[in-house]
């Protein structure tokens, strides 16, 4: 049991670390490219915040989390055993399922603002669609959520969550892509000796 505990939390360590990292690698490519006069990064950033996440997730899933990341030595169990090997990578394919719970505290504050406001019995479904899931936040920069707290709300749990898909797909498209490449090279291998 404490074996499965101490993997989750390391997995959620690893992936909050390398959402970090990534969004610093973005800022900073964004900030380039905003010095460079090319404004499109930015522009498709600022109009697509969930994409840009669910996509910032799929990058910093590629990697793969090998024997460096897996524990050798960090923890000691009481009978002087060491955790060693984690398998992050398998983890990693379930990551969205761990990181759910954080989509469903965004749903369940939607729910009581609903039922502050007194409008919960006749919430729609195209309501939540707008208010949780797709709100309207494209009008200015990255700090424009101050103050709009549907807009932090989408980005800290929906955003939070679609990083977390894209991290747990990243192995299957990085598996799919090396298939792809892999033939690629046979075929061109075939043509260049046929």
């Amino acid at each position: 049991m404490w074996r499965w505990i101490i993997r989750i939390w390391v997995s959620f360590v690893v992936f909050w670390f390398h959402m970090f990292m990534g969004g610093l690698v973005l800022a900073s490519l964004v900030h380039l490219s905003l010095r460079m006069e090319f404004l499109f990064l930015r522009q498709m950033i600022r109009d697509h915040d969930l994409l840009t996440m669910f996509l910032l997730g799929v990058c910093v899933g590629l990697p793969v989390l090998d024997s460096r990341f897996t524990g050798r030595g960090w923890f000691k169990s009481k009978s002087g055993l060491t955790y060693e090997g984690f398998k992050l990578e398998k983890i990693k394919r379930w990551m969205w399922l761990l990181v759910s719970p954080v989509l469903i505290l965004g749903v369940a504050a939607w729910i009581e603002t609903q039922s502050n406001m007194g409008v919960l019995g006749s919430a729609t479904f195209s309501g939540f669609y707008h208010e949780v899931l797709m709100p309207n936040c494209s009008a200015g920069g990255l700090l424009r959520y101050r103050g709009d707290t549907t807009c932090v709300m989408n980005l800290l749990t929906v955003g939070t969550w679609l990083a977390s898909v894209g991290y747990s797909l990243a192995p299957a498209i990085r598996s799919r892509g090396a298939k792809v490449l892999r033939a690629k090279r046979s075929i061109e291998g075939n043509v260049a000796h046929g």
